[in-house]
């Protein structure tokens, strides 16, 4: 904006006031006359008043803004002088921070951040009002690197240095906090805020390095748990798919992971105190497309023991055994090789730990599945001739 806009912006305020003025006085007088009564009230006026640019004290920025009240923003921060434009976006920003709209005042101290004036003090508290303001929103990270900036102008800047250790503070970095707060004390050994500070990021330093030691103890003495859980599992002579070790090299920590089970409960293989391993087993019911979980099955247990629980004449059917046809007696055991494409039958009589030692079975996720199918039903006869399988 040119000079000569600038002062033909004011002429045109200035003649808007007076005309309103004139306006206002006509009105009086005509009153008396055969004019019509002007019936708005004293407190209408007063507001048609604030909202004059002349008169106008606080501004909606969510609305759009007169052309006046922008010509006269233009006035202001469209300085020669960047000290004083920066100063001005300074003091607005102060102005909305009392008002506690911090998001605004923000947007203040950017501006006059911007703008990139030479005066290294004045940069230095448009960074730490930034700094308080954003500290106030609880955005700490933001705040704390507004602190450093802040530093690079003044590094003596004392606010910028005890926001800086309050931010620490708030993101638990007590280490950190603790050299703000000495930096701090260099300059103000008497601070008694910055010296209880310290105190309390000392003592959290130590409980977070407390924490830290137990819980690289605690993954230690699990780490060795499933170390020694797989080689029970190699020693087994069990084969878990993508699990490649021989029995005389040293288990990669990485091959944990091919024991993770997938299902919802989390449940996973484990040995228990006895030397005993249990592990999550998934039944398979292909005719149904349905499926039964057991959580912890007992390799020394027989896949016939849980079938006569599940499938007992006294166990109430499942609800998609419509024709209940699914008896302990009556079901066929078995498990798919994947890399064959071909099924294996399993003897009912035989152990978890039997079938897992099957040399085409492999375990897949942590998690060992076997297909359940009823003897002679047409369904049998069906799945069977798929995998080009026959009964003995």
């Amino acid at each position: 904006m040119t000079d000569a806009e600038r002062s033909e912006m004011t002429q045109r305020l200035q003649d808007d006031l007076e005309d309103f003025v004139a306006e206002r006085s006509r009105a009086a007088r005509e009153k008396k006359g055969n004019a019509p009564e002007d019936t708005r009230t004293v407190d209408e006026i007063a507001e048609e008043l604030k909202n004059h640019p002349c008169f106008i004290k606080e501004i909606d920025y969510s609305k759009p803004l007169p052309p006046e009240i922008e010509g006269l923003m233009a006035l202001k921060y469209e300085s020669d002088d960047p000290i004083a434009s920066a100063t001005s976006y300074k003091e607005d920003g102060n102005e909305e921070f009392k008002k506690k709209k911090y998001k605004i005042a923000i947007a203040n101290y950017t501006e006059g951040i911007k703008i990139r004036c030479p005066d290294k003090d004045l940069n230095a508290v448009l960074y730490t009002n930034r700094a308080t303001s954003q500290f106030r929103l609880k955005n700490f990270r933001t705040s704390f690197n507004d602190c450093i900036f802040a530093r690079k102008f003044k590094p003596d800047h004392i606010k910028a240095i005890h926001r800086g250790a309050q931010c620490c503070w708030e993101m638990a970095k007590y280490k950190d906090c603790m050299r703000w707060c000495d930096a701090v004390l260099m300059i103000e050994p008497e601070n008694t805020e910055m010296l209880e500070l310290r105190g309390n990021a000392d003592k959290g330093l130590r409980a977070q390095e407390r924490d830290a030691r137990k819980k690289a103890a605690q993954d230690r003495k699990e780490e060795q748990e499933e170390m020694n859980l797989l080689k029970t599992i190699q020693g087994r002579g069990v084969t878990v798919a993508s699990l490649k070790v021989d029995k005389d090299s040293k288990i990669n920590p990485l091959l944990l992971t091919a024991l993770e089970s997938h299902n919802p409960t989390g449940a996973k293989v484990h040995l228990d105190t006895g030397g005993t391993l249990h592990w999550p087993v998934i039944f398979f019911y292909p005719e149904h497309a349905q499926t039964d979980f057991i959580s912890a099955f007992n390799e020394n247990a027989c896949f016939c023991d849980h079938l006569a629980h599940m499938f007992s004449s006294e166990a109430p059917p499942a609800d998609w055994d419509e024709d209940r046809k699914y008896k302990a007696a009556d079901i066929e055991i078995f498990f798919e090789n994947i890399d064959e494409e071909k099924l294996y039958r399993i003897n009912p009589e035989s152990t978890l730990l039997a079938a897992l030692q099957h040399k085409k079975y492999k375990v897949y996720a942590g998690t060992p599945g076997f297909i359940m199918i009823v003897r002679g039903s047409k369904f049998a006869e069906e799945f069977f001739t798929r995998y080009k399988y026959k009964m003995s």
